[in-house]
Formats: structure tokens, C-alpha cells, sequence
């Protein structure tokens, strides 16, 4: 994959340049998941009324297994727009010393439908125009019934090809939603890349709710040590990825998450 994937890469970085305009909800008809895979940019904004949601499966023996892996990574990605419950937790320690600085975090998340295989069926997808096949596994563009709200979102691609969005900036604005960008470094498969990435950036919509803050100064052998510990929690409703894209330098992925919170 990591061989393929540059190479793929060189036609649409060639094109960026010149336009500057990343693909929108609208393409999504003409645009093949082959076109998406060159490109890196997946656009997964909602479709004649139906939520589109990106299913990942890791290389297994038989093909149908993949795509039935698949499936099932898309139904939990359902069962997170039904509903998260999430605690995201973060501490810091600073003081004056080189090493003195440690940050570290704890994120929970829950989706409230526990028993995600109820959505597996209602996935649908044309296997001549939504299924991308790599040397890693599988890839498939699934739609679901589901009354969501169109982002027609235009994003501005940089002089390198990169969506303008991964660096919060130029981000949709959306009425009574949240937008937020969530980023993973490559793991060993690609599909829990993007399913990391895809729960940062619930866990960073979480964070830009209510956050409680807490700090305490303390001096252990004489030098001042400061702690700072925060903690959001919540619920978020409708989420969905409406744009995720891959770093062709080292595979690495970001998404762009919209929700609402809620109680």
C-alpha cells in the first residue's frame, strides 16, 4: 500500500495546484472511489437525503470477508451518529526542569446503540461504482437511510494538495452543529487509522463543550511543579465524518467530524 499510494498521488497533486478547489458532496455521483483513493480526499457529505459512510477492512483470505468486515466497520460508524456518550480527560505536569513537562489523556467513548449489527442491512452500495480494492484490503462507499443535514461543503486544497481544514482552518459553518478535525499517525492497517482518527474527532467536539479545569501549584524539593487537569463530558448527536483525508507521506489521516451536543 505504502508503494502504491505516492505513486497514485502524483496526477491529483498536479491538478490541486492548478485549482485549488477540493471535490464536493455534489461530485460524488461521478466521482469513483478509485478517484478518491488517488486523491486521498474521501468526501462523505450526505447524498440525495442519505448519510454516506466509509467502511475499512483490513486484507483477510477471501474477498467477501472484506467486504462483510467492511460493513461492519460502517454500521459502527451508524451506531456513533445515533448517539455517543463521551468523557474526554486530559493532565498536564510543567515545571522549570528539560524533562518536567508530561501530558497525557484518557478519552471514553460510547455509543448509546450497543448492538451495532442491527444496522448492517440497511447499508447499501453498488459494487461497479463504491468498492476500492488495495494490497491492504477494502474500501466501500456505503449510503444510509437517515435524515441528515447537507454540509455542501467547498473545501480549499494548499499549494501541496493538503485540505486547507486539517489545520482548522477554513471550516464549515454549519447552524446548531459543531465542526471538528481529528488526526491519527499511520497504524498497521489503514482501517483503524481512519477509526482512530474518527474518534478524535468526536472526543475534540466533545472539548468544545462545557470543560471543567482544575490547577495546583506544588514545590517538591524546591522547584515549583504545576498540574493542570481538565475533563469534558457529554453527548453528541448526528455524528458523522463529512471529509477524511490521507497524509501520502506517511499515511497518516485526518477527519473532519460535525455534530451536535446534547444532553
Amino acid at each position: 500500500m505504502k508503494k502504491v499510494f505516492p505513486f497514485l498521488c502524483v496526477a491529483f497533486f498536479l491538478s490541486a495546484c492548478a485549482s485549488g478547489v477540493a471535490p464536493t458532496g455534489n461530485d460524488l455521483e461521478r466521482s469513483s472511489m478509485h478517484g478518491q483513493w488517488e486523491s486521498g480526499l474521501f468526501v462523505t457529505d450526505s447524498q440525495g437525503g442519505d448519510m454516506v459512510v466509509i467502511g475499512v477492512s483490513s486484507r483477510l483470505v477471501r474477498r467477501v470477508d472484506e467486504v462483510e468486515a467492511a460493513r461492519n466497520d460502517a454500521a459502527r460508524k451508524i451506531a456513533m451518529f445515533h448517539g455517543i456518550r463521551g468523557t474526554v480527560e486530559s493532565f498536564h505536569r510543567a515545571g522549570a526542569g528539560f524533562f518536567d513537562f508530561i501530558a497525557e489523556a484518557r478519552i471514553d467513548l460510547q455509543p448509546t446503540v450497543v448492538d451495532y449489527t442491527q444496522f448492517t442491512e440497511r447499508l447499501a452500495f453498488d459494487p461497479d461504482h463504491d468498492v476500492l480494492l488495495f494490497e491492504g484490503g477494502t474500501v466501500i462507499r456505503f449510503r444510509y437511510a437517515a435524515r441528515v443535514v447537507p454540509v455542501s461543503f467547498v473545501g480549499i486544497l494548499d499549494a501541496d494538495g493538503r485540505p486547507n481544514w486539517i489545520s482548522n482552518r477554513n471550516l464549515p459553518d454549519v447552524e446548531g452543529y459543531r465542526i471538528a478535525v481529528g488526526f491519527s499517525q499511520n497504524q498497521v492497517w489503514l482501517r483503524d487509522t481512519v477509526m482512530r482518527s474518527t474518534r478524535a474527532a468526536a472526543a475534540s467536539l466533545l472539548t468544545g463543550g462545557a470543560t471543567h479545569t482544575a490547577t495546583e501549584t506544588v514545590v517538591v524539593n524546591g522547584q515549583a511543579l504545576t498540574y493542570i487537569s481538565s475533563r469534558s463530558e457529554g453527548n453528541l448527536h448526528n455524528f458523522r465524518v463529512i471529509e477524511f483525508w490521507i497524509d501520502p507521506r506517511n499515511m497518516s489521516v485526518y477527519t473532519l467530524g460535525i455534530a451536535r451536543l446534547g444532553e
